[in-house]
């Protein structure tokens, strides 16, 4: 549930990626400046799933940077804003008929490309007496269906832009081989007893062109994630109930709500655990390194890893941080295999207070462990309890 700027300010999540956007920021700006480089934002992909924080973890940091302790000309729009019209997503439906997945907005394929193209290309343009318009969706109209605004209601950007923060629940997602997806569509119950293989190959097909328009245009990412993917109902739910409840306006009855959060596990099953392991950047094991991703990015952009470009923040049900952890592609030039890493330096740029906090925690369960003992004398439950709270907070 959203939260006052004020309070939310205070967060971990907050104050991690602040601090991470301006040790990049000065990092970025040096190296453009020592490559002799025109005046280009940074752009940070924010991903998460839905009623994460994200939104609400933005519009904070577009406050916090626009201050005057920064004063930063800073942009948050969504992936969201990018999708079709109502109309435009109906008739994707109707051409998709069979396919539950494209019925509503929310799957890659929804969203217009074209417009996310020339949107991201005149603000990277965007000079000193520049006028941009970023698209705005509207989800509480027909319904809870939603439709894109008309253009006179768009946000409009004036000036040269410092910072750019794009956010998206799918933002990170990449496509699968024909054969992973075949054998993930065989080995999960969510997939194979609701959606037939060629409807995961239409969505599969449609996220190659995400990778390919919009994915290059990141310099560096955060990604907040459930530690439970069950967690997303939740989440989804208490953010309907207040939009309904500040906005006035009618949107989707609980039921509804949880029918589409269903239509997004396939995605979460599909694509979640290799964001999560390799990172946005990274690139698995005998796969083929796209421009962007590596160590040293070929398409010229921002590669500067010794503090890593992604970091991901691991959240329980309450939306509060229970791990952080940067990740790095794999050191190898250019590319052409990757790891998830997190190197000592890079864990000290963002502060220690988190590796206290899982030292403290792994001795509370000490004490309690041996408390425990002491008192019903049930060693060898206890200790199986032990072991169970020790590995969750090691692993």
């Amino acid at each position: 549930m959203a939260s006052s700027s004020s309070n939310y300010a205070i967060l971990p999540q907050t104050k991690e990626s602040l601090d991470y956007i301006l040790d990049h920021y000065k990092r970025f700006m040096q190296d453009r400046q020592a490559r002799n480089l025109r005046h280009k934002p940074l752009v940070v992909g924010v991903s998460g799933c839905q009623g994460s924080g994200k939104t609400t973890l933005c519009t904070t940091l577009v406050h916090l940077l626009r201050t005057d302790a920064h004063n930063y000309n800073v942009v948050s729009f969504s992936l969201d804003d990018l999708y079709l019209t109502r109309d435009e997503q109906a008739a994707l439906g109707s051409r998709n008929s069979d396919n539950r997945l494209l019925q509503y907005r929310g799957q890659p394929g929804s969203h217009d490309l074209a417009l996310a193209e020339t949107t991201f290309d005149a603000l990277l343009a965007a000079g000193p007496d520049s006028t941009v318009s970023i698209p705005v969706y509207d989800k509480s109209l027909y319904g809870g269906l939603g439709d894109r605004l008309e253009r006179k209601d768009w946000q409009h950007i004036h000036g040269q832009v410092d910072i750019i923060l794009f956010e998206g629940w799918s933002l990170g997602f990449k496509s699968v081989s024909s054969d992973q997806l075949q054998q993930m569509h065989q080995q999960f119950d969510i997939l194979r007893q609701h959606h037939s293989l060629h409807h995961l190959e239409v969505i599969n097909e449609f996220l190659v062109k995400y990778e390919q328009l919009l994915y290059p245009k990141m310099d560096i990412f955060l990604h907040l994630a459930p530690t439970e993917l069950e967690q997303v109902y939740q989440w989804r739910l208490q953010q309907e109930h207040y939009m309904r409840q500040t906005r006035n306006v009618e949107g989707l009855a609980d039921d509804a709500v949880r029918a589409f959060v269903d239509t997004y596990m396939p995605a979460y099953t599909l694509y979640l655990p290799r964001l999560n392991q390799v990172g946005f950047f990274g690139v698995e094991q005998g796969q083929k390194c796209r421009d962007y991703e590596g160590w040293i990015r070929s398409d010229g952009g921002y590669s500067d890893n010794e503090l890593a470009r992604h970091l991901r923040m691991m959240l329980d049900q309450n939306r509060r941080v229970v791990e952080s952890r940067l990740i790095s592609p794999a050191n190898t030039g250019s590319g052409s295999s990757s790891s998830s890493s997190s190197s000592s330096s890079s864990r000290n740029s963002l502060g220690n207070y988190r590796w206290i906090r899982r030292s403290t925690l792994i001795l509370t369960a000490c004490t309690l462990g041996y408390v425990g003992w002491a008192t019903y004398h049930r060693r060898h439950s206890l200790l199986q309890a032990f072991n169970k709270i020790v590995r969750q907070y090691t692993e």
